[in-house]
């Protein structure tokens, strides 16, 4: 998607667009005057075929709801008679590693849990366990 949106900004700054119109001393341009002959963007399969399997991907997280879903890491699971205290001291600990990341703890009878993160993507909760599991060992990833 990245390179997507670099090509055609890099696109349009070829063509040396220029403002159609200045409203509240916004430029705005038309970029279709710019194209309005024929154009022919040529690229290779491989390009094609990864835009469209993203935006199939993509249609079908909105088909299945899926769209607003979220992934969180649990590094903290227990029921035990210190599972308070153990997952205070857990919050704590990932906390002080890792500043800045958001940390929640839940309990849900008869468990505590420590949650943390909120990664929009599976692939990137992943990237992240692997960094949180050298501390947190038993982490692993949640749909939020």
């Amino acid at each position: 998607m990245k390179r997507i949106g670099l090509i055609l900004t890099a696109l349009l700054l070829c063509l040396g667009l220029r403002a159609q119109e200045v409203q509240d001393s916004v430029a705005v341009y038309d970029v279709f005057t710019e194209l309005s002959g024929n154009l022919t963007v040529v690229q290779s399969p491989e390009v094609y075929d990864a835009v469209n399997a993203h935006v199939e991907r993509n249609e079908r997280r909105v088909a299945s709801g899926l769209a607003g879903q979220t992934y969180r890491i649990r590094i903290y699971f227990d029921s035990g008679q210190n599972a308070r205290a153990g997952s205070e001291a857990a919050a704590a600990r990932f906390r002080s590693l890792h500043p800045g990341v958001p940390v929640s703890r839940t309990f849900t009878d008869p468990f505590f849990k420590v949650t943390v993160g909120n990664y929009s993507s599976k692939a990137d909760a992943a990237a992240a366990l692997k960094s949180i599991q050298l501390e947190f060992p038993a982490a692993f990833i949640v749909r939020n």
